[in-house]
C-alpha cells in the first residue's frame, strides 16, 4: 500500500512538472506565434495593396450592411488600407467556387476600384490545369484592371485570358475580384473613401 502511494505521488509530481513546463512554453511561444502571424498578414496585405501603409480589419458591425446580401456570402474578412489617414483601398479574403472546390483568394482593390494585387490562398483545382490560376502569368493580368467595371474572361467578352482547359477555375478568380469590387462600392471605402 505504501509503495502504491509513493508511486502515485511520484506520478503526480511528474505530471505537475510536465504540465507546468508545457504551460510555460505555451505562454512564451504564443506571443511570438501571434506576432509572426500578424506580420505575415501585414505582409500579405501589403503585397495586394502596396500603396497602403496601415491596415485595419473591419468588424462585424461595419460589415453588417453587406452580410445580408447573398452575393457577399463568400467574403471572410475585410481590411481597409490607408496612408496618412487617407484610405487607399480595401483588401478582402474571399472564397469562390472553382472546378474542384473552394478557391480562397486575397484581393486588393484600390480607391479607383482597380485590382492592385491578388493572391490565391487555397485551391483544390485539377493539377496541371486549374492549378495554373496560381501562376503569376495568370494573376498579373488582373492588376490595374477593374476601374471601368466588372471583369470577365475573354470567352465571355472580357479582358481576362482564362487558363487553357480551366475556364471554371479562371472564372472563380474573376468572380472573387468582382465580389470585392462590389464590396468596396457597397461599403463606400473606395472611390472617395471616407473611413
Amino acid at each position: 500500500m505504501r509503495d502504491i502511494l509513493k508511486l502515485g505521488l511520484v506520478l503526480m509530481v511528474i505530471a505537475a512538472v510536465s504540465g507546468g513546463s508545457l504551460a510555460y512554453v505555451h505562454k512564451v511561444t504564443s506571443a511570438v506565434i501571434e506576432e509572426r502571424k500578424a506580420k505575415e498578414v501585414a505582409q500579405s496585405m501589403k503585397a495586394v495593396l502596396p500603396s497602403a501603409e496601415d491596415f485595419r480589419q473591419l468588424d462585424e458591425d461595419e460589415l453588417a450592411p453587406v452580410r445580408t446580401d447573398p452575393k457577399f456570402a463568400g467574403v471572410k474578412t475585410v481590411y481597409t488600407g490607408s496612408t496618412g489617414g487617407q484610405v487607399d483601398g480595401v483588401v478582402a479574403m474571399v472564397e469562390t467556387s472553382g472546378y474542384g472546390g473552394k478557391v480562397g483568394l486575397l484581393i486588393g482593390i484600390d480607391s479607383r476600384l482597380g485590382v492592385s494585387g491578388i493572391q490565391v490562398l487555397s485551391q483544390s483545382e485539377t493539377p496541371g490545369l486549374g492549378t495554373n490560376i496560381t501562376k503569376p502569368e495568370f494573376l498579373s493580368q488582373f492588376v490595374g484592371r477593374g476601374a471601368g467595371g466588372a471583369l470577365a474572361v475573354s470567352k465571355e467578352g472580357g479582358e481576362i485570358q482564362a487558363v487553357t482547359g480551366a475556364t471554371i477555375s479562371s472564372k472563380a478568380v474573376v468572380a472573387g475580384v468582382n465580389v470585392v469590387r462590389e464590396l468596396a462600392i457597397a461599403l463606400d471605402v473606395a472611390g472617395g473613401a471616407k473611413r
